[in-house]
Formats: C-alpha cells, structure tokens, sequence
C-alpha cells in the first residue's frame, strides 16, 4: 500500500487537491509504522496520564471545530465579495474552485439548490430537501459502534464496572496509604516526635517487655536502670527527651543505644508508653534519681 503511495507521489501533474490528499494519507500512515512495536509500553493509565489523554482529546475536537467554522466563515466571505462585486458591475474572472471550497462540499455533500428545491412553497417560502451532512451521519454511526463495543466489553468483564474501579481504587488508596505512613513513621525523630496513639502506646508495651524490663522492672520500678515511674529524670522527661535517650542510649551508665535495633516509630512508642506509666507508684519502687520534672503549661 505504501509502495503505491510513493509511486503516487512520483508520477507528474498531479491536481493539487490529490496531491493534498495523499499527503494526509501518507503521513498518518507514516504515524503508524513508528508504533508498531508496543509490547514494551504499558497499558494502564494513571488518573494523571488519563487527564492528559482526555484534555489532549478535548482539545483536538476543539480545533476540529475552529478548522471547520473558519473554513466555512472563509469561504463564505469568498461568495459575499464576489456577489457585491458582481452587484457593483465589476467585471469578475471565473474562479477555479478552491482547496477548501473542494473540501466543504464533499464534507457536507452538499448539492446545487435547484436540485433539492421542492415543489411548493407558503407565502412565498421554499423548502430544500437536504440531505444530513456526512459528518453529521458519519458521527450518527460512530457512536452506534462505540455502543455496541461498550455493552460488549463492560458485559463480558473485559473492562471494569463502576463498583469494581472504585474497589480497586480503594485498594490503590490503602496501598498508598500504608507507604504514606510508613514514610512518615521513618522520618520521626527527637526534634518533632509526639506522643504516639492508644494503639502505639501498645505496642510500646510490649516493646518494653522485650527490650526494657530487665534493667528497669516489668513494672518501670527501677532495677539496674531508674524508675520510669516518678517524677524525677536524669535526662529528661518530656516525650523528645525521653526518645533520645532511648535512641542514643547512656553507654556511661551501661544502657546500649537503640536506634540500630528499633525504627524511629518502635522508639516513640516505647517512650510514650514509658510516658504513660507516670504516677503509677509500682511496689518495691527504686529511689528517684536526677531531677523533677515539670511540665511545661501552654
């Protein structure tokens, strides 16, 4: 097909109506044989790339149709200036019909008004039988085809129905949700960790039953290491002390620093559960040591 194109091209005098013709053809042909190759590309479109596709669509119909109007506007004002000029007794050339003049006719098929005229008219007003454009019928069965191949891929299961894309979506949205979270847990740190949730706090607890209570007691009363209990710290007792010194350790007084072996968000919970154990006043609790802490009203 290509090879008769090209032989086309070559041949002489050719009318350049033709010549345009070919070229159109020529080039989306040429379109389609730089993608033919699309086993490596994926299918599935982000609601971002799916906007573009749609936008970039839009927009194409849009200049379609300001193709279309200045066309028709053009060659209007082509037919107007030639009557007036004819009207004011100029002497007019016969006009050899134009690309666009060509074009609009065969878009709109349209035919010499003697020959659609009617036999009859009311009050002096005649009635054409025209026949619908083909742009206007062309579109008229697009849209039967696009029916058909919409009821034939939505009822076989080919493409998904609203329920399941927005089943599917909500998945999406937990996956991102639980990296979301997950990012943010790793970036805690002692300069904007808070006091973790209720369900933090418990498993802060059991944290501290594995790693803790062998030097500060399985109820924080103090064995080797202080009392997590009272009032009194010896590096601080606010929620970003406490996590560093969890974090960083106190390797002068034997408490190894954690950071290698618990996450930023396994600290804070730890430290909001040692936080939560405040006042509980434990049996055989060790002597406070270091110095009270207040709180600091706001």
């Amino acid at each position: 097909m290509k090879q008769k194109i090209y032989n086309l091209f070559n041949q002489k005098n050719i009318p350049k109506k033709k010549l345009a013709f070919l070229t159109m053809v020529f080039f989306l042909m040429s379109q389609n044989s730089f993608s033919q190759d699309t086993s490596g590309i994926s299918t599935d479109f982000t609601p971002l790339e799916l906007g573009v596709v749609i936008l970039t669509t839009i927009t194409l119909f849009i200049v379609i149709l300001v193709l279309m109007a200045s066309i028709s506007i053009y060659n209007h004002s082509k037919y107007v200036l030639r009557l007036d000029r004819i009207a004011k007794g100029e002497v007019v050339e016969e006009e050899t019909e134009s690309f666009t003049e060509w074009f609009w006719k065969k878009f709109n098929a349209a035919k010499p008004e003697r020959a659609v005229l009617m036999n009859h008219d009311y009050d002096g007003i005649q009635e054409l039988d025209n026949d619908l454009p083909p742009w206007w019928k062309y579109g008229f069965y697009l849209t039967i085809v696009m029916g058909v191949i919409y009821l034939y891929v939505y009822a076989n299961g080919i493409a998904l129905d609203s329920p399941k894309e927005y089943e599917v979506a909500v998945q999406e949205g937990n996956i991102l949700k639980a990296q979301y979270l997950a990012d943010m847990a790793n970036a805690i740190n002692e300069n904007n960790v808070e006091l973790a949730d209720v369900a933090g706090v418990t498993k802060g607890m059991s944290i501290y039953a594995k790693k803790c209570k062998t030097c500060h007691g399985g109820k924080a009363e103090g064995l080797s290491g202080p009392n997590l209990t009272d009032e009194y710290w010896l590096h601080g007792g606010d929620i970003r002390s406490v996590y560093k010194t969890i974090k960083y350790g106190v390797t002068s007084k034997g408490m190894i620093a954690w950071q290698d072996q618990l996450s930023p968000q396994e600290i804070q919970q730890v430290a909001s559960f040692v936080l939560s154990l405040q006042g509980s006043n434990p049996p055989n609790a060790k002597d406070p040591q270091g110095e009270k802490y207040e709180p600091i009203k706001e």
